[in-house]
């Protein structure tokens, strides 16, 4: 019995050690093809993947443009912390104050829903609306709206750029909305695509950038990285409700700005990073040039300043020293195409840091002093400064709130 005994578990334990030798042998295989199967992936994707890219159709066509070397922060370009100091106000009561006017007791500005807001010792109201809605999504903000550039006349009523729906007149005593200018009609033979901000004579000529006859502001970041020039200064005369263009070939123009004696205009070229000038009167009538070259960020808008200048907002910063990609890919379109293939318009500005960044130019175009957040953790990027009085107003396209800063607790710091 012990001798059959033995021979039996010698005999089942060899059955189990075949038996652990098929398995450790299927095992292998399967890690094996699982090897295998991965290097056939990654050999794959690298074949296909610039196939796929290269049959990708790209939404823009760029072009090459050249940026100087961006300037160094030094001097009145020093970084600071000033902005980090402004408060927010009407947080989560509003979204996208890109402009603001402040009168009085008295402030009004538009909003990405299509709004245009009163807002009066701490109450918000809406004033107007131009639009119709629904508001909110990418698809209905044509029909909605979306109010960008806005000053006050000499008469005081409030004309308003909505960037989809035209120029308009709005009373801001009743909210009675009347429109000068509908996108409906024609300058030139082209619509308006994106009107974007406006400027009223004492005279009462009005004047606006449309920053393209292709892109509309839903396809801003396309604008930019496409760097097409078929932006256009426009005059409108409400005597003889007429519309002339009377400069072209800008390079995204957006914020404007009449000179104290209104014998020139001020224009934020945002794509080349400086600001031109159109001569209204007076020796070079109706030329275009240069007035600030090779700015420390991408201007958005420009208002004056309570010293006699100016106050830049930028979209975003430019440090010499630091990579920045706009510069970068400015003389490399197909760096352009291939993002604008792989990345949707959300996603590209993930790749733009954060840096808040304003700057006061002088009257003829020094720059005098810049105020920083550079974690952009209060303040990310600004659309317009509002000065008051040396208090200042920060407007965004999509921030949640406005922003207020006290000038005189800087000089105090």
């Amino acid at each position: 019995m012990g001798e059959k005994s033995g021979v039996r578990r010698r005999r089942i334990a060899g059955r189990r050690s075949e038996d652990l030798d098929r398995e450790s042998y299927n095992e292998e295989t399967s890690q094996g093809w699982n090897n295998a199967a991965c290097l056939i992936g990654v050999f794959a994707a690298l074949i296909l993947t610039p196939i796929i890219i290269a049959v990708i159709p790209a939404p823009i066509e760029p072009v090459v443009y050249q940026l100087k070397e961006p300037p160094v922060f030094e001097g009145p370009l020093e970084p600071n912390t000033h902005l980090q100091k402004a408060e927010h106000l009407y947080k989560n009561q509003l979204t996208g104050p890109e402009s603001i006017v402040v009168d009085g007791e008295h402030t009004y500005t538009g909003t990405a829903d299509g709004k245009i807001l009163h807002i009066h010792k701490g109450e918000i109201t809406v004033l107007a609306r131009l639009g119709v809605e629904p508001c909110g999504t990418f698809e209905s903000e044509p029909t909605c709206g979306r109010p960008l550039g806005m000053r006050l006349d000499k008469e005081g009523y409030l004309i308003v750029a909505d960037a989809y729906l035209g120029l308009f007149r709005v009373n801001v005593a009743t909210g009675d909305v009347f429109a000068l200018w509908p996108s409906t009609f024609s300058i030139g033979g082209d619509k308006i695509r994106f009107l974007n901000d406006v400027a009223a004579a004492s005279n009462g000529l009005i004047y606006m950038t449309d920053s393209s006859i292709k892109w509309d502001r839903r396809h801003n970041r396309y604008l930019v990285l496409e760097a097409e020039r078929s932006g256009r200064l426009l005059e409108h005369d409400p005597k003889t409700n007429t519309t002339a263009r009377i400069a072209s070939a800008m390079a995204f123009p957006n914020g404007i700005q009449l000179s104290k004696n209104e014998d020139f205009l001020l224009i934020c070229e945002t794509t080349k990073a400086r600001i031109l000038k159109y001569q209204l009167t007076g020796s070079g009538a109706g030329e275009v040039s240069v007035f600030i070259d090779n700015l420390p960020g991408l201007p958005d808008n420009i208002r004056p300043s309570s010293t006699g200048g100016y106050w830049i907002g930028m979209a975003t910063a430019r440090r010499g020293g630091k990579f920045s990609l706009v510069d970068y890919a400015s003389q490399r379109p197909w760096i352009r195409t291939l993002i604008t293939k792989l990345f949707s318009q959300e996603m590209i500005m993930r790749f733009v840091p954060k840096y808040g960044l304003v700057i006061e130019v002088s009257a003829d175009g020094k720059i005098l002093r810049s105020l920083h957040d550079p974690t952009g953790e209060v303040i990310p990027s600004v659309s317009e400064v509002e000065d008051k009085n040396g208090v200042l107003y920060l407007g965004s396209y999509n921030l949640p709130y406005i922003s207020r800063l006290y000038l005189a607790r800087l000089d105090k710091s």
